[in-house]
């Protein structure tokens, strides 16, 4: 199915390129995986600015509905979808070749997916990305702290070191694919007759295999593990913020880079605080008297105890603060303020002579 690039952008089809480019941004900034957002939402989106704000492609795209060269993953969509990701050959007669009327369709193709062997591509293929979600007191989200984690994921093989065989086993030709690292698959349409070139499921891509599989992982390289790990938490994290780390992810079948770690934080709530930007609320009850007259009171802060002067003639609502004593600074220094807001306790049942004191200040005009 053709993709509607201007859908996915949200825009409108007589959209300016200036237009195009600020809904591509705030759309790309909310699904950018590094910030936990959506991986193929993302690539979905960078495939329609690249077609879209490029004015010859934009053009081929409006008036083909598909773009035929420089399209990346946004051309010949009725083509890419069915094979996956491997090489492709097209034989529509003509010679035998896949050259009807001299012309090579396999050219075409070799650049759509970057000119690499199937070899290249299973090489570099990482691993999966873990991501998972982690609560941490508010305490932690305002001081940092130290969490310790334990992750279920697929792990390189510790006793053949991710190599697929025993230790000091030779390797020879993968006898799958004869040592090409792929194999190849025909099969026939209305269209001609589609090749594909897909990675070879037994070596993945490599052309080799060990003589020896390993006996825990039986050659693959990789098998299920649970890793620990320390996690520490930056001062001044938010709630719902992601924390990466870089190569913590599930290990590559394929001998590539293992993915990354991503980690959803969830502030736990605190029964006296809570976060305003880089500011740390908090309510503080007065008495009548005290409020009208002023005094000092003990309240209890992250940072400990301290007392604080209540000016006399507070009011409810007044807001306190106490510089220094708030959340830190996404940078890690620096922090904002404490901010107390007053609220004042009516009694509801009065003694006679607190009645009595109550009738004089009315007198008074208090």
């Amino acid at each position: 199915m053709k993709k509607d690039y201007y859908q996915i952008l949200g825009v409108p089809r007589n959209a300016t390129k200036d237009e195009i480019k600020k809904a591509y941004r705030q759309l790309a900034h909310k699904f950018h995986p590094d910030k936990g957002g959506d991986e193929t939402k993302f690539k979905e989106l960078n495939e329609a600015y690249q077609i879209l704000s490029d004015d010859q492609k934009r053009g081929q795209y409006d008036q083909f509905g598909q773009v035929f060269e420089g399209a990346g993953q946004g051309g010949f969509e009725g083509f890419n979808s069915p094979f996956g990701s491997g090489g492709f050959r097209f034989d529509f007669g003509g010679d035998g070749s896949g050259r009807p009327g001299g012309f090579d369709f396999s050219d075409i193709f070799e650049d759509f997916v970057g000119g690499l062997s199937s070899k290249k591509r299973a090489g570099e293929r990482r691993g999966r990305d873990i991501r998972m979600d982690l609560e941490i007191s508010f305490e932690d989200s305002i001081f940092g702290g130290k969490k310790e984690l334990e992750i279920s994921k697929i792990a390189k093989c510790s006793r053949c070191g991710g190599s697929g065989g025993e230790p000091g086993s030779k390797t020879k030709n993968c006898p799958t694919c004869a040592g090409k690292g792929n194999i190849q698959k025909t099969q026939r349409t209305f269209l001609g007759s589609f090749t594909q070139v897909a990675t070879c499921p037994d070596c993945f891509g490599s052309g080799k295999r060990p003589e020896n599989l390993c006996k825990d992982c039986g050659g693959r390289g990789v098998r299920p593990a649970i890793e620990r790990l320390d996690l520490f938490v930056p001062k001044g994290v938010q709630d719902g913020e992601v924390l990466k780390i870089t190569g913590k992810g599930e290990a590559s079948l394929t001998g590539g880079a293992p993915g990354d770690l991503y980690i959803k934080l969830r502030v736990l709530s605190h029964k006296f605080f809570h976060r305003q930007g880089d500011d740390i609320v908090m309510r503080l009850s007065l008495k009548v008297s005290e409020a009208v007259l002023g005094t000092s009171k003990e309240i209890e802060t992250l940072d400990g105890n301290i007392k604080l002067k209540i000016p006399e003639g507070t009011q409810p609502g007044d807001v306190l603060k106490i510089r220094g004593k708030g959340a830190y600074f996404s940078s890690g220094y620096g922090r904002g303020d404490l901010l107390i807001e007053i609220k004042i306790e009516i009694p509801k049942k009065l003694s006679r002579k607190a009645k009595e004191v109550i009738e004089k200040l009315k007198e008074e005009g208090i």
